[in-house]
């Protein structure tokens, strides 16, 4: 499936990745910009048509026909048209005209942020919507089962990512698990 092989992919050059910080804890943020600055690289190069966009922070070719970089996910990928206004003086312009993933980032430790992170993926309209979190060391199964009544709540397809939190990874040999929500429940995707 493509989306484990996008966050697979994303995680090993985020892993290898050569960043610095001056705090364990300005390391790990550097290590999460690096791992969503893969990520959107990834979905660039498997999203390659014309018509499709990839959105975020760390866009660069998206402000002069969309004016903004970012759209209301971290990452969002849409397809794309274009149109013209009306009247004799016709300008062209460009508009999403479908969103087909909307992705949210949160390695905090914490239940509440993921569940804010699923509201704002709920309130989009992406066939394909991803949650990535960091890999608790114990409670996981309670994890995924608080996230499943909300996330199962929303539209489109709901993909579950856990990786090693960025603070871990020298200590850490976990790989990415990712899940998909099926008929409410959480199906490992190999």
């Amino acid at each position: 499936m493509i989306i484990r092989r996008i966050i697979d992919d994303s995680y090993r050059k985020a892993v290898r990745a050569l960043v610095m910080g001056t705090s364990p804890q300005a390391l790990a943020r550097a290590r999460e910009r690096a791992f969503v600055k893969s990520l959107v690289a990834e979905f660039q190069e498997a999203f390659s048509d014309a018509d499709i966009r990839v959105f975020s922070a760390y866009g660069r070719r998206n402000f002069r026909d969309f004016g903004a970089e970012k759209l209301l996910s971290d990452i969002a990928v849409g397809r794309v048209a274009k149109s013209a206004t009306g009247g004799r003086d016709s300008q062209d312009f460009h508009f999403v005209s479908e969103l087909l993933w909307q992705v949210e980032i949160d390695f905090s430790r914490d239940w509440r942020p993921a569940i804010y992170a699923i509201n704002r993926l709920n309130g989009g309209a992406a066939a394909d919507k991803l949650l990535v979190g960091a890999r608790l060391p114990r409670g996981a199964d309670d994890y995924m089962q608080t996230l499943r009544v909300p996330f199962a709540a929303g539209g489109g397809r709901a993909h579950l990512a856990l990786i090693p939190h960025p603070a871990d990874w020298e200590a850490n040999e976990a790989t990415p698990t990712i899940w998909q929500l099926i008929d409410g429940e959480w199906e490992a995707l190999t």
